[in-house]
C-alpha cells in the first residue's frame, strides 16, 4: 500500500473491541412472544405488501431448561405476557415440535380434528401447546420492529436508519400506484 493509503487503513482498522461484552440475548419469560412463524397466507394473498394489516402466527415462550440466556436487566422494559388461550378452530402448529424443527425437520401443521400432535413429540395438544394468530397492531413494539425490518419496503428501512421510528407515508394520486419509490 502507498504511504497515505496505509495510514488511512491503519486508522480505520485500529479501533479495538469493547472491553466488556454487551449482552443482547435474554431468555424469554413464559408467555412472551418467542418467535414469529409466518403471515397468514390468506392475508398475504388478499392484501399484498400491506404487512401491517396481516395476521401473524406467533409462538409463545415456555419454561425450557435447555434454552440458555441471561435474565433481562431490571431497568430494561418488560415484554408483554400472553396467554395460550382456548383451542382455536383450524389446523394447528405444535409448539413443542416447532421448538425442535431444525433437529427433527418437521414443519407440518396438525389437522383440525387432531387432539394429539402428529409430529415427533406425539404429545396431547393441551400439553404440547400451539401457535396463536395475532394482528400486527396487537404485537408488542419489539415484534413490530422485527417485522418492519423483514417486510417493509427497503426505502423505509433506509429512512429509518436516519430517522428512527418515523412514520413514513406517501400520497396517492392518479400517477402514483401507492407503492414507495425503489431504493
Amino acid at each position: 500500500l502507498c504511504g497515505p493509503c496505509y495510514s488511512i487503513a491503519l486508522q480505520l482498522f485500529s479501533n479495538t473491541a469493547p472491553k466488556k461484552r454487551v449482552e443482547s440475548y435474554f431468555k424469554p419469560l413464559p408467555g412472551e412472544i418467542d418467535n414469529i412463524v409466518q403471515a397468514h397466507p390468506e392475508d398475504r394473498k388478499n392484501k399484498p405488501g400491506q404487512y401491517e394489516k396481516w395476521r401473524w402466527e406467533v409462538m409463545l415462550a415456555v419454561e425450557d431448561p435447555t434454552v440458555k440466556g441471561q435474565e433481562r436487566p431490571k431497568d430494561m422494559p418488560k415484554q408483554p405476557i400472553f396467554k395460550q388461550g382456548p383451542i382455536t378452530p383450524g389446523e394447528w402448529r405444535c409448539r413443542t415440535c416447532y421448538a425442535d424443527r431444525f433437529k427433527t425437520l418437521y414443519f407440518k401443521l396438525n389437522p383440525q380434528e387432531a387432539t394429539v400432535c402428529q409430529g415427533p413429540c406425539k404429545l396431547p395438544r393441551l400439553e404440547a401447546g400451539w401457535s396463536i394468530w395475532m394482528e400486527y397492531d396487537k404485537l408488542p413494539p419489539l415484534q413490530q420492529a422485527v417485522l418492519n425490518r423483514r417486510e417493509a419496503p427497503k426505502i423505509k428501512n433506509i429512512l429509518w436508519t436516519k430517522f428512527p421510528g418515523a412514520e413514513i407515508t406517501w400520497e396517492e394520486d392518479n400517477d402514483f400506484d401507492g407503492s414507495p419509490p425503489s431504493a
